[in-house]
């Protein structure tokens, strides 16, 4: 193992055009203890640098004038000739991540920067640095010590097979922070297509809409669209438009002037000034009152803002990102919802399914929970029990991928071993059981009968909404609303 005192000595050089970044992340580093720190404005410099003090770590920009940092690793590679290249790559270009993997850095830390995250990243790749360099050195023992040569080939072997596992994992870790980030699971088709177009439409500073279920994920959707755009340095300021009354909802947004009603007694800028730069998401959007409907409307179209209790307008730079659970068409065609603030938010739409649609999902986003809860309550968990594991595939998670986060985090707390079994789980998902096949102990009914109550049944969990029940029922909307009229149930959503 390598000591802390041994990272902390570890030489390392600070690479980056800007003052200010080279000056904040030297400061970083002597305050956690770093003793051996150079730094250069001149990316041309570093190899000369590298050659003359064999650097542990290289914190490198890769956006730099003159030359950008991919140039520097090419003839960086040169002087390693193959061995470890000791390379962090600081960047603020989502795309640049994977790429300098793939050309060689050993890790990545993004702009702005995080400090606490650049401190955490420099100790561990030191680590594995260390390893590999006391590896090195093990080998040129072994050269030279003919008479031990066997012990310490057993010694470089396994000293070789720990530093090649640390950077295996370290990698994968990567490889998933920049193919699942935010912590989205997706292994099913659905969730795949979800998470490719919200990528595409986070490259265009479009307005758009995101539609699910209530606890299936749709605000993380939201935050992968805004780090992945070009606002990703600018805030991410969401509000629950359904969990703030009326009245202040207003004040909320836009803010407001001194005495602008009793209590104002200083002003405020609103969550739209907040999110300046930046993205806005209106969750629950659904549930805005139709005279608040207006205003949104004409904050969207002018791109500015008024503050209650002021005349004049403010002009604003955001992105907003709408979601709700409700079937916004249907409101637009029963008059609770303005048609056009509904074509304004929905230039693009992003439907988050719901957990029971895409269960190749649930095992996965449960490990992920169960490594999560067991994590914030010091507790030592290695997996789930194969009869639990099946139970959770049963149950119909009505709600959605929220509702299996508190499952796992109450198994959790309540397991009895290093295992979530059966009983761990709560009494609704335990009593969840495979419906049986129809046995024709009774009467014999007619399919007609058997047919309505599937049908409305199904209708019944999409919650009235006969567009999506056709989808899964795979026939015409027509031929639903013709079956619903016939049953006397057409008063249904229309999506």
């Amino acid at each position: 193992m390598i000591s802390p005192a041994s990272i902390h000595a570890a030489k390392v050089l600070i690479v980056d055009d800007q003052e200010t970044s080279v000056r904040l992340l030297e400061r970083a580093l002597q305050s956690a203890g770093y003793t051996s720190l150079t730094r250069t404005r001149n990316p041309s410099d570093v190899c000369k640098l590298h050659r003359e003090h064999h650097f542990d770590l290289i914190l490198l920009d890769l956006m730099m004038p003159g030359m950008n940092g991919f140039e520097v690793m090419e003839n960086l590679k040169e002087i390693e000739q193959g061995g470890y290249l000791p390379v962090l790559v600081v960047t603020a270009e989502p795309e640049h991540k994977l790429q300098a993997l793939q050309v060689g850095a050993r890790d990545f830390v993004s702009k702005p920067f995080d400090l606490a995250e650049v401190v955490m990243r420099v100790y561990n790749m030191l680590e594995v640095r260390l390893l590999y360099v006391k590896t090195q050195r093990l080998y040129e023992q072994v050269v030279a010590e003919q008479t031990e040569q066997k012990r310490l080939e057993r010694a470089l072997q396994e000293a070789k097979n720990a530093a090649d596992a640390a950077e295996r994992e370290h990698r994968r870790a990567l490889l998933r922070a920049v193919e699942e980030p935010l912590g989205i699971v997706a292994r099913s088709t659905e969730m795949r297509q979800v998470v490719d177009l919200a990528r595409r439409v986070a490259k265009v500073d479009a307005t758009v809409l995101i539609t699910g279920e209530s606890g299936s994920g749709k605000e993380r959707i939201a935050r992968l669209v805004h780090d992945e755009s070009e606002r990703a340095a600018g805030p991410f300021v969401a509000v629950n438009c359904g969990a703030i009354a009326e009245t202040w909802l207003e004040s909320e947004l836009f803010g407001h002037a001194r005495g602008a009603f009793t209590g104002a007694t200083i002003a405020r800028p609103g969550l739209f000034e907040a999110a300046h730069h930046g993205t806005l998401l209106l969750d629950e959007v659904g549930e805005v009152s139709p005279g608040m409907q207006v205003k949104l409307l004409r904050a969207l179209q002018q791109r500015e803002i008024r503050r209650v209790g002021e005349n004049n307008s403010r002009k604003i730079d955001v992105r907003i990102l709408a979601a709700t659970n409700r079937d916004l068409a249907l409101g637009v065609a029963g008059g609770s919802f303005r048609q056009d603030l509904y074509y304004r938010l929905k230039v693009v739409e992003l439907h988050v399914p719901a957990l029971r649609e895409r269960r190749s999902d649930i095992l996965a986003l449960a490990r992920v929970f169960l490594e999560d809860a067991a994590r914030r309550m010091k507790r030592t968990m290695t997996g789930i029990a194969p009869e639990a594991a099946e139970q959770l595939l049963r149950f119909g998670w009505p709600g959605n991928v929220r509702e299996l986060e508190n499952a796992m985090e109450r198994a959790v707390a309540l397991a009895r071993s290093e295992l979530v079994e059966l009983d761990d789980l709560p009494d609704e998902i335990c009593r969840t059981v495979v419906a049986a096949s129809p046995a024709l102990t009774g009467e014999v009914r007619p399919l007609a009968s058997i047919e309505q109550d599937y049908i409305l049944s199904a209708l019944e969990r999409y919650g009235g909404n006969q567009t999506r029940t056709a989808e899964q029922l795979e026939i015409g909307s027509a031929t639903l609303y013709r079956k619903l009229k016939l049953y006397g149930k057409t008063g249904g959503q229309r999506g």
